[in-house]
């Protein structure tokens, strides 16, 4: 592999490789971005109360995101580049007969089959992007994380409707597409695997010869930056409703708000991968979380419509993070690509979410405008994370990408 400290040219960056391995995770995420009100509508139908939902909820978490890393150790032992495709087709598979489930045991037993698909998707997809990304390792992984991001937005607007049309046969009618999906994913892989090849093998050679220590506070400075990136995005997503209906609107603007906060993430994808391989993953990283500060406070204190502009800016700004964390995981892991994309993509989004309930706590005690705004500031702890970490890395992993 072609880490920062070694030329490389633009021929090492593969577009083509890296938009198969996107669609791969697009597909992966839409599926899974169905997970939860498919839960919910099983569980509304059996009579369960929300504690069964959540129950089902975490056990999506816990396989599919808590786990990544042990997929990922496996992936950089043993992967193969089938791994990814067939991954997507478990997932597309479990997952498309989850609203046909006639009892919790059944949905909870296809939630499972789909999250360990989706742990072992990550990992392998976050392997290949890197190799495919040459310098610009920042560009590659935003690539790869748009993808999914676009996907798994529009997962709840698709399942939604078809639940409602279609009643418990709604995620079936998901079974077809899902399938010709999963076939493009293994032609795009098949593909991107040859591409990879010359960075596979420069990749090997690197890895076998001696290296420093393994960084494990390093990791975890950054591991905990996303943590509290992840735990600030999801309070915002779980909680503006509460808020916006408390200032007198409605339901339907609280999800339109919600879905544009969720979207706006993507231009601060790019933007991260951009910045990252032109700043530094470090800085661009610590210059986005601190910037991200003073817009959610916006929010809360400026006038109705700058204050929506400058929170939809704050997602923005916080999003920027993603790929640079994971390049800076993946340059402290140079022989466990897989595993290091799983602690980021993973351990992160999973902690991050579950943390989530403790803001719950906070918006039930204190109200929903005091806990965000409380939350908005996290955002500093991560960026201060970020300069415990930039002290610990070498000089070289501190320079910018070589301009493609």
């Amino acid at each position: 592999m072609t880490n920062a400290r070694e030329p490389s040219s633009a021929k090492d960056w593969n577009l083509r490789g890296l938009l198969a391995i996107a669609f791969g995770h697009g597909v992966n995420d839409f599926y899974s971005g169905t997970v939860a009100l498919t839960i919910f509508f099983v569980a509304t139908n059996a009579g369960l109360s929300a504690w069964y939902q959540g129950a089902v909820g975490f056990l999506w978490y816990l396989t599919s995101s808590i786990v990544q890393p042990l997929f990922g150790a496996f992936s950089d032992r043993h992967g193969r580049w089938w791994f990814m495709p067939s991954a997507v087709l478990l997932v597309v598979v479990s997952i498309s007969f989850a609203s046909l489930a006639g009892s919790l045991w059944v949905l909870a037993l296809l939630v499972i089959v789909g999250g360990f698909g989706s742990a072992l998707m990550h990992p392998e997809a976050g392997k290949y992007a890197a190799l495919l990304s040459g310098a610009r390792k920042s560009g590659g992984i935003s690539v790869f994380q748009i993808g999914g991001s676009i996907g798994f937005a529009l997962g709840p607007l698709a399942i939604a409707a078809l639940l409602a049309h279609f009643g418990r046969f709604g995620s079936l009618v998901l079974l077809p597409p899902g399938l010709l999906a999963a076939a493009c994913v293994y032609a795009g892989i098949r593909h991107a695997h040859v591409a990879a090849q010359p960075a596979q093998e420069t990749h090997r050679a690197t890895s076998s010869a001696p290296s420093a220590p393994v960084d494990k506070l390093g990791i975890a400075l950054v591991v905990g930056s996303t943590v509290v990136r992840f735990l600030t995005t999801t309070a915002f997503m779980t909680y503006l409703p509460n808020l916006l209906v408390a200032r007198g609107g409605t339901i339907v603007q609280a999800g339109q708000l919600v879905t544009a906060f969720l979207l706006v993430g993507i231009i601060g994808m790019y933007l991260g991968g951009y910045l990252g391989d032109r700043l530094g993953s470090v800085a661009a990283s610590v210059v986005a979380l601190v910037a991200a500060v003073p817009c959610l406070l916006a929010f809360f204190f400026a006038p109705a419509a700058i204050g929506v502009a400058f929170l939809l800016l704050g997602s923005v700004f916080m999003a920027v993070q993603n790929a640079p964390g994971v390049v800076i995981v993946q340059s402290l892991l140079p022989r466990n690509l897989g595993m290091a994309l799983g602690l980021i993509n993973g351990v992160a989004f999973g902690a991050g979410s579950i943390l989530v309930t403790a803001v719950g706590v906070a918006v039930t005690r204190l109200g929903p405008e005091t806990a965000l705004i409380d939350v908005s500031v996290m955002p500093l702890f991560g960026a201060a994370a970020y300069l415990v970490v930039a002290r610990r890395l070498a000089p070289a992993l501190m320079r910018p990408a070589a301009s493609a």
